[in-house]
């Protein structure tokens, strides 16, 4: 492995730690009027399915001698792209912030590494149920690496392409959370189960790796569709909890990559998993 190969390896090890989990962590009943919480942890993007596979295709692209040349390997490294780029399996930090603002409604920022999200929602609450209705907007901003000096379409290149690595994404997305939750008395157990769907659209700028070996700045851009459902709990004991959460949705990403030579249009589907945890502490 050449020494270009070897840095976008590296490069693409790195950004596990930006992947696109985005779970809400948070119960079915709203915190009281002024009541604040915060919460600490972490989730995991599991890619499944075709979407696991699309990633891979992309790994193998570097091991095909000069690269993924043929119309098949193309689609598989377009496919992969896509997979890696839009829907963004690996480990990411959760942090959030949510606030009671009286009449069962509430507002929360969270911090996913990949980007924010702020959110709203109202619920229809009972003594021990409730049922939550809400709406969120996203923004995903992250710098994982450095772009190459020379651009796609300035230097003359090879149709063999071997890897691609995001250095820098922006976007923005929205989505429709409906949780139907349980509290125990003095909030000791919680449990929630819920639906979420929603839609994404991002620009990556990438170092795009052809044959022979040359590092070229490149963009590309994506649109994700996504729906599924979750399960999560926390036991503790005020104001200190523990919350894990199960997200799981099955999803549509199609974009395009710039090439020397054109564009490289791509479409994967499938299956993600999301698990997380955080300790959360209310006010």
């Amino acid at each position: 492995m050449t020494r270009a190969r070897a840095s976008f390896a590296l490069g693409a090890t790195l950004l596990t730690a930006c992947g696109g989990g985005a779970p809400l962590m948070h119960p079915a009943h709203t915190l009281p009027a002024s009541a604040v919480s915060f919460a600490a942890g972490t989730s995991g993007r599991v890619a499944l399915g075709g979407l696991h596979d699309a990633e891979k295709q992309l790994d193998a692209s570097a091991a095909i001698p000069g690269g993924a040349s043929s119309d098949s390997e193309r689609d598989g490294f377009a496919r992969g792209a896509m997979a890696r780029f839009a829907v963004a399996p690996g480990v990411a930090p959760f942090l959030a912030g949510r606030v009671g603002l009286g009449d069962h409604n509430e507002a929360g920022l969270t911090y996913t590494g990949r980007g924010v999200r702020i959110d709203g929602r109202h619920a229809f609450e009972w003594q021990k149920v409730a049922l939550s209705i809400g709406a969120g907007a996203s923004g995903a901003l992250a710098r994982p690496g450095d772009q190459p000096e020379k651009k796609v379409g300035e230097t003359p290149g090879d149709t063999g392409l071997r890897t691609a690595t995001l250095t820098s994404l922006t976007g923005y997305g929205l989505e429709l959370p409906l949780v139907f939750g349980y509290r125990s008395d003095a909030d000791v157990v919680t449990a929630w189960i819920g639906v979420r769907g929603g839609f994404e659209r991002d620009s990556f700028n990438l170092a795009l790796v052809e044959s022979p070996d040359s590092p070229l700045a490149s963009t590309g851009h994506a649109s994700r569709w996504w729906g599924g459902g979750l399960v999560g709990f926390s036991v503790g004991l005020s104001p200190i909890e523990v919350r894990v959460e199960l997200d799981g949705a099955y999803e549509r990403a199609t974009g395009k990559l710039r090439l020397n030579n054109g564009e490289l249009a791509g479409t994967v589907a499938g299956w993600s998993l999301t698990p997380a945890m955080a300790i959360s502490a209310k006010f």
